[in-house]
């Protein structure tokens, strides 16, 4: 492979590995998702929308992994029920694993008629145990659809 191919490939790979924006993956709930992991206090952790119809909240599986366990949970109304059921998304780093931290106090919201709801969010990745990685999360709500998806 010529150099400059090699450069680029290179810039290329490890700007996608630097880019906070992949750092944010949007699951559905499992066992992270339990009344146990609500962090505390539950009243500066969790926020509505839409007239109470979406929950966010904070999540924290107590300090496990001890690089990554914080999530943000988002609860929506699940659009084929017709009991008014919810349908519960899971907001993480990767995968199963959390972020090193998420600054619930900062959550922020901007509603758009033909998207939906937008969350954002500011967190800290874990980096090899030598430093914190901040970025900014953002995960549309789209109640039409019934959908939450990364942005």
């Amino acid at each position: 492979m010529k150099p400059h191919v090699l450069a680029a490939t290179l810039l290329v790979a490890c700007t996608a590995l630097a880019s906070p924006a992949n750092a944010v993956n949007v699951r559905d709930c499992d066992e992270t998702a339990s009344i146990r992991t609500l962090a505390e206090p539950w009243e500066k952790n969790t926020r509505t929308f839409y007239n109470g119809d979406v929950r966010v909240a904070l999540l924290d599986t107590g300090g496990e992994p001890v690089c990554c366990s914080v999530h943000l949970l988002i609860l929506v109304p699940d659009k084929t029920s017709e009991m008014g059921d919810r349908t519960c998304h899971i907001v993480s780093d990767h995968e199963s694993m959390g972020f090193a931290g998420i600054d619930f106090a900062r959550l922020t919201s901007k509603y758009d008629p033909g998207k939906g709801l937008l969350i954002t969010f500011p967190y800290t990745l874990y980096v090899d145990g030598v430093s914190d990685r901040p970025g900014t999360a953002r995960v549309r709500i789209n109640l039409k659809t019934g959908t939450v998806t990364k942005e």
